[in-house]
């Protein structure tokens, strides 16, 4: 018998949640690849400082263009890209699902989870 989970469906993460890995992700997981987080529409949500840190945004309806460091390609970050991020990780890495549901991850993680959400896939590191 295994001991390992199995995660066939993305859990739906709270604000929190989401703010948590974002903001590991911005100050430490992701800035190898990640030139630029720039919010495009959710911003003005935000009730305290650093914006991306607020759930109140997370929580909303937003919008967060992303330039990748290496393609000089731009992204967006939406709700519907979170959920199929989301997807995507729990199919294929549902481990990270794991330590994000139960905040057991790091800047790792977090960085999984920013370029499954924005890329789909793990495309760097």
């Amino acid at each position: 018998m295994s001991t390992e989970a199995t995660i066939t469906e993305a859990p739906t993460l709270t604000a929190q949640q989401v703010a948590d890995q974002i903001v590991t992700a911005l100050e430490g997981g992701s800035n190898y690849w990640l030139e630029q987080f720039k919010p495009i529409k959710g911003k003005e949500l935000a009730a305290e400082s650093p914006w991306y840190a607020c759930p109140n945004v997370w929580a909303g309806d937003y919008e967060i263009e992303i330039l990748a460091d290496e393609d000089s390609k731009t992204y967006s970050f939406t709700p519907e890209k979170l959920k199929a991020g989301l997807e995507w990780l729990a199919k294929n890495h549902p481990d990270r699902i794991t330590e994000i549901v139960e905040e057991t991850g790091d800047a790792e993680t977090a960085d999984v989870f920013l370029q499954a959400c924005v890329l789909g896939d793990i495309v760097y590191g």
